[in-house]
Parts: C-alpha cells; structure tokens; sequence
C-alpha cells in the first residue's frame, strides 16, 4: 500500500513539474530583416541587433531591435527570413541576462533582397554626455559595424573618418554588395541627443 501510494505521489508530481514547464514554452512566428543594427549597451549587449516582427506585427512598417540570441538560426545578411521560434522563460534569470530563450523551430522562407534595396543604420550618436561610434577601423584599415559586417565606404570614407574624429553623430545609407559586406551611399549628420 505505502508502494502504491509513493508511485502515485511520484507520477503526480512528475506529471506537475511538466505541466509547469510546459507553461513556460510558447511559440511565435518572427520575420528577421535583411540587416543588423550595431548596439553598445556594454553592460548588456554589444554587437549587431536583428531588426524584427513578431506575430501580428508581421508584414508591417515598424521593425524593433531585437538582441537575443536565437538557438539554431544561422543568418544571412541580405535576406529576410520568416522563421517559427520556441520561446522558453527562464525563471529567476541573472542579472541584465534575458528572461527569454529563443531557439529555432522552422524556417519557413529566406528571400535575398535586390541589391538595389537601400536601408539606414546608425552609425554614431553625440549623446549630451558623451559620442558612441559604432563604427570601428580594424587591422587593414577598413571600416565595420562593431567589427563584424564590413562597409565598403567608397569616396565617403574621408567624410565618415572625420565626423567620427569630431565625435559627430551619423546615419549612413547602405546597400548590400555581398554575404558579409554592405556599401555606404550616403552620410547624414545627426543633432545631439
């Protein structure tokens, strides 16, 4: 008797533990564009951001930062993907750490923009505090975002130079040339923040 009623409590709460679990997973259809946005909050994330929609955001104007890392998903610049997430909550995460983990279910699509599709990237910002570039020169003297997609910056690359010199806040027009490399077309200067 005492046995049986072990092996029910067991079974109960095995079955309790998975229901909780279970509670904590969803999933969500995203759509990732076709660049990254460069994000230096140091005590959170530095790197390239996706731009994202979720859900029934899906198809519309507005595009939001997304900075997590999603298991499994292997990007491409110049495409926009359609994509099915697991969305798992992570209870009592560390701090500054996300609350979410997010890992690949399916792509559903990749279609490579035209190379003629131009977009805007931040650049640098003159906060009232303080200049950010996100904009880094690496060893053989090209520039990159944050070190990583490469910017072919053609006759502007005096221009890009020296407003990062004077600590001028910059929005660049791109377009893609390759699988790692985007070109600048164009150089607006930004008012303080």
């Amino acid at each position: 008797m005492k046995k049986n009623l072990l092996a029910v409590l067991v079974i109960m709460a095995a079955f309790l533990i998975s229901c909780e679990k279970e509670d904590n997973i969803s999933f969500a259809k995203m759509r990732i564009n076709h660049y990254q946005q460069p994000v230096n909050m140091q005590e959170l994330y530095t790197g390239l951001s996706f731009k994202v929609q979720e859900g029934s955001q899906i198809g519309k104007e507005e595009w939001y930062g997304f900075s997590n890392r999603i298991s499994g998903f292997e990007y491409e610049l110049g495409y926009i993907y359609d994509i099915v997430v697991q969305k798992e909550k992570i209870e009592n995460p560390m701090v500054d750490m996300p609350s979410v983990k997010y890992s690949l279910v399916k792509v559903n699509s990749k279609s490579k923009v035209p190379q003629e599709t131009t977009f805007t990237i931040t650049l640098a910002i003159n906060y009232f505090n303080g200049f950010e570039s996100l904009v880094v020169e690496n060893e053989s003297s090209n520039y990159t975002l944050l070190g990583e997609t490469e910017i072919d910056c053609g006759e502007l690359c005096d221009a890009l130079e020296e407003n990062i010199k004077n600590e001028n806040g910059m929005v660049g027009t791109f377009k893609h040339i390759d699988r790692k490399t985007i070109q600048l077309l164009e150089l607006e200067v930004q008012e303080d923040y």
